[in-house]
């Protein structure tokens, strides 16, 4: 055969050689597919480990994100801060084992610009977070003044109605003492009018001994309820008394004792007399005295019911404002802005009633300040608010975009490693075809 008479030509080991490389080389390459498989499948596996990371710090990351939106503090801003970061780097090194031209690096390399936005979001939160807090703090300082413009309302109002209160009790008191001064005086007159018609000085005696009493308490009466410039009608009093003592402590009476104590008694004409006019002049200043409290008191009672509408309007703010801090939106700041308006009107009430006194004056200065500024802060905290939870709620989107993202890699790596696998197997089986035909 013209195989034969070719072959003839070379010697035996030429011939062997022609017949046993063409083998070597279909099992080389069926070695070099195998390896060039292994490695793909060495790489995906890799990138696919690196994606389930990723996939399963981004869940991480959400759950401490949500943790710091509850509860706003250092330790879980480092914390979100630094698995962002650690995520970052992740998706970078599973980046840089890719050619710009693999299939699904356009979306790898997109998530790691995404997750490099949420970092710097996640800053402005933080910067958020810390200008709430500030306003927060400012409007429970508007709160401490409000409290304690409460508190001076009421003791000043308090005072105010109490200087009054004094005054009049004062009026009501003169007045008192006048009556006891009249009706000490008709006694005294009285008393010697019943002696007069006393015949016997048994009687006169008996009359006075029993009598003695009540003209002692009638004397320290007199001696409390008159006025320093009355006293000489006091002591005159209480001498004569003293001077019956001793008289009706007799055993035995005589026309004598009977005409010593007629004396005595004769001078009760004359002293009740001084006492009406007494009497008269303390009804004069009582009645002055409730003519100068008419003005006092209908000012006193104005400024404590004007104070307890302020007062109580403070408390209405300190209602609404626990609700507003706990949430602050739209429909809570219209609430409480309806009570800083509703003490603003009463302050202005307070105003016609207390304008000229010192406590009003402190009050206006201080009050209506910390109403105007909590106002405007409580509008700022409302839109700070807005904005952190529409900050929070971009980073959790883009979040959620680097894991569809991510899902979306990791679906084209499965592709790729799919049609790499088919190649690499066909490969494989054409070279062993190959070899098995030569052989």
């Amino acid at each position: 055969m013209n195989i034969d008479r070719i072959l003839s030509r070379f010697k035996i080991q030429t011939k062997v050689l022609i017949f046993i490389l063409p083998f070597v080389v279909s099992i080389t390459a069926v070695g070099l597919t195998g390896l060039y498989a292994s490695g793909l499948l060495q790489g995906r596996m890799e990138i696919s480990n690196s994606v389930l990371q990723s996939l399963s710090g981004f869940r991480d990351v959400s759950d401490t994100m949500n943790k710091f939106l509850a509860e706003t503090t250092p330790e879980l801003r480092d914390d979100v801060k630094n698995k962002l970061v650690a995520q970052r780097d992740l998706l970078n090194g599973m980046l840089s084992q890719l050619d710009d031209t693999a299939e699904g690096w356009s979306d790898l390399a997109e998530a790691t610009k995404s997750i490099t936005g949420v970092i710097e979001r996640f800053d402005g939160l933080w910067a958020l977070h810390e200008k709430e807090d500030a306003l927060k703090k400012a409007i429970r300082d508007g709160e401490n003044v409000i409290v304690g413009s409460q508190m001076t309302l009421i003791e000043s109002a308090t005072e105010l109605q109490k200087a009054v209160r004094t005054d009049e009790s004062a009026a009501k008191s003169m007045l008192r003492e006048a009556d006891r001064i009249t009706t000490s005086a008709a006694f005294l007159s009285e008393l010697a009018s019943k002696y007069v018609r006393l015949k016997s000085p048994d009687e006169k005696l008996k009359f006075v001994q029993s009598s003695l009493g009540e003209l002692k308490k009638r004397a320290r009466i007199l001696r409390a309820a008159l006025p320093a410039k009355n006293k000489a009608v006091s002591q005159s009093l209480e001498t004569a008394v003293t001077d019956l003592g001793t008289l009706s402590s007799a055993k035995t009476a005589d026309d004598d004792l009977a005409a010593k104590m007629s004396t005595k008694l004769s001078s009760f004409r004359q002293i009740s007399v001084y006492l009406g006019l007494a009497a008269s002049q303390k009804m004069k200043e009582a009645t002055l005295k409730f003519a100068e409290l008419d003005q006092p008191l209908v000012k006193a009672e104005g400024v404590l019911g004007d104070s307890r509408k302020v007062v109580s309007s403070g408390y209405s703010i300190q209602i609404e404002l626990a609700r507003f801090m706990i949430s602050p939106t739209a429909e809570n700041l219209a609430r409480l802005k309806k009570e800083f308006d509703i003490v603003k009107t009463d302050m202005v009430a307070l105003s016609g009633s207390a304008h000229d006194l010192d406590f009003f004056k402190k009050l206006e200065g201080s009050l209506l300040p910390a109403i105007v500024k909590m106002d405007a802060d409580s509008k700022a905290l409302v839109t700070v608010t807005d904005q952190r939870m529409a900050q929070f709620t971009a980073a959790a989107a883009d979040i959620d975009g680097i894991w569809k993202q991510l899902t979306t890699f990791a679906e084209l790596q499965k592709e790729s490693a799919g049609k790499e696998r088919d190649s690499a197997n066909s490969i494989s089986v054409g070279a062993t075809i190959t070899g098995i035909l030569i052989a």
